[in-house]
């Protein structure tokens, strides 16, 4: 199985990294790709990919799933998200290869159910990545993390005070986990805000791709 997707090639002739950008529960491809758009002003020689979740949402038909939060068995629970980790992972490796890039090239964004996808990924991979952006998410399942750790990279978390869908708390732990991991991870909080990303989000967000990043 392939993931439908979207893509913003770069505005130079050869990309020299690549950010994937992995939507949250009930949303699609589309959804955060105007981010791309926007970080690409900034960043030319970056291009942009935004993969569908395999699985239709059981609760948005319209959007799609990386693994079902309605489900009542966290074991299937589980086993739905390694499914679409290696459909993602299998993904990312071919539109790394199409673009001559490695996986030093990759950054991983994601929002809400896509920061868990994200996590969890870019964590696991042998060589490191260049880093996650982690907007209003968490660690899923830290036994599943823990359990899979083979690398590290920066990663900074975004969240907002009023988000109710994944509380403050619930990011606050999963910086703690990672932290004693010795994993180089930082967080921005933004007060009054929801389950949602700000445009102080996204400058954070642009900030942490150009300050690290060595073109």
């Amino acid at each position: 199985m392939s993931l439908h997707f979207k893509k913003l090639n770069s505005n130079s002739a050869q990309a020299k990294k690549m950010v994937v950008l992995s939507h949250g529960y009930g949303a699609d491809c589309s959804d955060l790709l105007s981010i791309g758009e926007y970080w690409q002003r900034f960043l030319p020689d970056f291009c942009f990919v935004a993969p569908n979740a395999p699985t239709p949402c059981q609760i948005s038909p319209s959007g799609f799933e990386w693994f079902d939060l309605m489900q009542t068995s966290q074991e299937k629970i589980i086993e739905e998200f390694q499914s679409s980790l290696k459909l993602l992972d299998q993904f990312i490796n071919t539109q790394l290869k199409e673009e001559g890039l490695e996986k030093k090239d990759l950054y991983l964004m994601g929002f809400s159910q896509g920061t868990m996808m994200s996590l969890q990924l870019a964590l696991s991979y042998k060589d490191p990545i260049a880093g996650v952006l982690g907007y209003s998410g968490k660690v899923y399942d830290f036994n599943f993390l823990e359990k899979n750790i083979n690398s590290q990279c920066p990663i900074l978390l975004l969240h907002g005070t009023t988000d109710t869908v994944i509380p403050l708390e619930e990011m606050y732990a999963s910086y703690e986990l990672l932290k004693k991991k010795s994993i180089d991870i930082e967080y921005k909080i933004f007060e009054n805000c929801g389950h949602s990303i700000t445009p102080e989000g996204l400058s954070a967000g642009l900030n942490f791709l150009k300050l690290k990043v060595d073109l």
